[in-house]
């Protein structure tokens, strides 16, 4: 499944995401049946606890699709225990400059790289390997650029290695510029700091990812972004919801 990926982003290909914020398999299995190439569950805000991401991956791991993992934090023994229980990838909040991108990658990397722990009781199930060096290099890696200070260290952070590209947290990046929410994608000062982040990527060949929406997806597509998740399973439902009501008592 990781290799999945890396081959679709070396095509120059966009992968598309959902995300992942019901505490239950099901919405993620509906997700996957609708034919989205990857998902994300989001432990950060979302209301799925440890138990239910496992159920999840247990579920996803049947229909072939990369899981990745957003963290609640970039703290080490959260990173492994998602990548033991077979994610993909992980998504690290909050990054606020390099020395955290290199902690994040120390956590998914086995010594003398990294501090991770031995022990791939799932992951040589999932995945079907058992040595480290494979182990190693299954985890896509994404720090999230969500900070002031983040982007003014963007380019150490694109060419700290391992990393498999930057993700932008746009609310939070925008507060974080003193910019209002909800998020703009065309406000001209936003739009700036999309295009520089794309850049950086480009230079250090590294994937762009963002959380966007449906209606700005082709538009940030356009603009360089490779890794672009559209919807989450909450809003989906709130909207399909909203919508049936205005139908029938408009």
């Amino acid at each position: 499944m990781t290799d999945q990926l890396r081959q679709r982003w070396a095509a120059n290909t966009v992968v598309y995401n959902a995300w992942l914020t019901i505490p239950s398999p099901w919405s993620a299995e509906l997700l996957v049946a609708a034919g989205f190439p990857s998902l994300t569950i989001d432990l950060q805000h979302g209301l799925i606890d440890d138990p239910t991401a496992l159920q999840i991956l247990h579920t996803i791991d049947q229909r072939q699709c990369p899981v990745f993992v957003r963290l609640a934090w970039n703290e080490p023994a959260a990173i492994m225990r998602a990548l033991d229980r077979g994610a993909t990838g992980i998504i690290a909040p909050l990054i606020t400059g390099p020395d955290d991108v290199r902690a994040l990658v120390a956590a998914c990397r086995f010594p003398p790289e990294g501090i991770r722990s031995y022990g791939p009781v799932r992951v040589g199930v999932v995945h079907g390997v058992a040595e480290p060096a494979m182990v190693a290099r299954i985890p896509v890696i994404f720090p999230m650029i969500e900070t002031a200070s983040a982007l003014d260290q963007i380019e150490a952070i694109a060419a700290t290695p391992g990393i498999a590209g930057l993700y932008i947290g746009p609310a939070d990046l925008s507060l974080s510029l003193g910019l209002p929410i909800p998020v703009d994608f065309s406000a001209p000062a936003f739009r700036a700091v999309l295009s520089r982040v794309v850049e950086v990527c480009q230079q250090h060949n590294v994937v762009a990812g963002i959380y966007a929406s449906p209606e700005w997806a082709a538009d940030l597509a356009a603009l360089g972004f490779r890794f672009i998740t559209i919807v989450n399973d909450s809003d989906l439902i709130t909207r399909g919801a909203i919508a049936a009501l205005r139908h029938v008592a408009p």
